[in-house]
């Protein structure tokens, strides 16, 4: 199947499983059809708002099912949409509407606050739709001056009338804002051959089918959310069960009670999962008869898929002996929209590795001077297919060093061993250079997750006059003072050459984390640089 855009999917869906489920909320639940007629009335509203295809609208909802809706209507003008962090504050948010020229927006009214301070000095950005949610949480008349009800927009326009979309495959689409993990984000831009080819792809290499149910409890406004847990979904007529907060309780209990198959996740989300499982089943034991019936056996999930961080193997067992399904390691990048590789179905699943490449897409390693390396070999990821953003927005020298004939250069370090399995080593910008060495942080990480008493850690690279660099471990145990600095230093000399171990180590109540649980390493370092400054 060939197709141009996620249209050439909905249409598919709309009329061939047209009174399914294609997204449940809570106690709401609507059909494809529904949600078909939804998109074609919000895109009706849109028109005539005099914007022009190309043009460039925010979205900044929560995981509800107005988030779909205005994604697909926006497409479906030929609009490109550009999904903020819904933790973004003030400043972030001024500069991704300012970085993307958006002339408008669409949002929850509870972000109201930081959406208007940051368009004050942005006239362009003139068009400022609110979804009040819930429902009664007011009215039209209770909206900031100047703004539209979404709503409302919806409500006024005909049923059933469908709206053609005017987008080619060529065309952006949407633009992702990468993490930030240097400076301010940048914009991915995507086309809608290349979004439409990215779905296809997972949905061939995972072999979804319309009777799977996913749980979308990463954040739709991230390109693993929004990609694997609603446009893979709504391609194979499958359902979205939308999950608007992680709370482990809230995703056991919608798992059991939605009979989910697919649950996408990152290390994080399994670890505080497990740890409600037996915080449940010690309460259920302590209580007896009374304990609440909360289902923790979750037999209706068919596989999780992982991606962010590598899944270490004390967590691997746990989730292997708990709920006994397939455990499918990926890696992507918002450049790529967004996965490069994973394991799945129709491969032997290697733990460790991030399986092989999806289809569609060609991976391979290369050094410093641009020459593919043998299996084995340790080099930077390139990748070529259709699903590779166009380029960085309005960033065209950035877009030069990252594209090269095709290629997108990821700035990841990895290898591939002789069946083609890609193996990930580190960030190519975090790798750590003490006395002419390579330090690999998540080498290092790796080590330190296998000691039985640390939970989790971060492992960042500290200047040093004489070695260049100097490697320091920030540390989150089971509990306090379970393990020493110098114990946990002693263990990792003894699994790793003395060079690569850290020098350091910090112990954490807790690390800094994004929205899909990533530990953000740029504010480990900036807890750093004030230090510095000051001696």
């Amino acid at each position: 199947m060939v197709a141009r855009s996620l249209f050439d999917f909905l249409t598919i869906c709309a009329n061939r499983y047209a009174d399914r489920d294609a997204f449940v909320f809570a106690e709401t639940r609507w059909s494809y059809n529904h949600f078909h007629s939804m998109v074609n009335r919000l895109a009706s509203g849109l028109a005539k708002l005099n914007l022009l295809p190309g043009d460039r609208i925010a979205l900044m909802l929560p995981n509800l099912p107005q988030f779909p809706v205005a994604y697909y209507a926006l497409l479906k003008l030929g609009l490109v949409v550009v999904p903020i962090n819904i933790m973004f504050r003030e400043q972030e948010i001024h500069h991704v509407l300012q970085d993307s020229g958006a002339r408008g927006f669409i949002a929850w009214s509870g972000f109201s606050p930081y959406l208007l301070a940051a368009v004050q000095t942005l006239d362009e950005c003139r068009h400022r739709i609110f979804l009040q949610y819930p429902p009664d949480a007011g009215t039209t008349a209770a909206l900031p001056a100047n703004t539209l009800d979404f709503d409302a927009l919806i409500a006024e326009q005909p049923a059933a009338k469908e709206v053609p979309s005017v987008a080619s495959g060529d065309d952006p689409a949407v633009i992702l804002y990468t993490a930030g993990t240097t400076g301010l984000p940048r914009g991915a831009v995507l086309t809608h051959a290349g979004v439409a080819a990215s779905v296809l792809s997972c949905w061939e290499a995972f072999r979804i089918n319309a009777n799977h149910r996913f749980a979308a409890a990463l954040p739709l406004f991230h390109g693993i959310g929004q990609m694997l847990t609603m446009n893979v979904p709504l391609a194979a007529g499958a359902c979205c069960v939308l999950i608007p907060r992680f709370d482990p309780l809230q995703v056991l209990q919608t798992i059991a009670r939605e009979r989910v198959s697919h649950f996408v996740a990152v290390p994080a989300m399994l670890h505080h999962l497990l740890a409600e499982i037996k915080t449940i089943e010690a309460g259920a034991s302590t209580a007896g008869a009374e304990a609440p019936a909360t289902d923790t056996s979750l037999a209706s999930l068919q596989a999780l898929i992982v991606t962010g961080m590598p899944v270490e193997d004390s967590l691997r067992q746990a989730l292997l002996q708990r709920f006994g399904v397939a455990i499918f390691e990926g890696y992507g990048l918002a450049e790529c929209s967004p996965l490069v590789s994973a394991n799945r179905p129709d491969l032997t699943n290697k733990h460790g590795s991030v399986g092989k490449q999806l289809p569609g897409l060609e991976v391979t390693i290369i050094n410093e001077k641009g020459e593919e390396l043998p299996p084995g070999e340790i080099g930077e990821i390139v990748v070529r297919g259709a699903a590779v953003m166009k380029g960085y927005h309005n960033r065209p020298e950035e877009t030069a060093r990252v594209l090269s004939d095709g290629w997108l250069h990821t700035g990841d370090i990895g290898r591939t061993d002789e069946s083609g399995y890609l193996y990930l080593v580190d960030r190519k910008s975090e790798v750590i250079r003490r006395a002419g060495f390579p330090v690999f942080p998540l080498e290092v990480e790796r080590c330190l997750l296998a000691h039985p008493q640390v939970v989790e850690c971060a492992v960042i690279g500290l200047p040093d006059g004489t070695l260049g660099q100097e490697a320091r471990a920030y540390v989150v145990l089971r509990r306090p003072h379970a393990a020493t600095a110098e114990e946990l230093i002693k263990f990792c000399r003894s699994q790793l050459p003395a060079y690569k171990c850290p020098r350091t180590i910090e112990f954490c109540a807790e690390l800094p984390h994004g929205p899909t649980g990533k530990i953000l390493k740029r504010l480990l370092r900036e807890r750093v640089a004030p230090a510095q400054n000051r001696n």
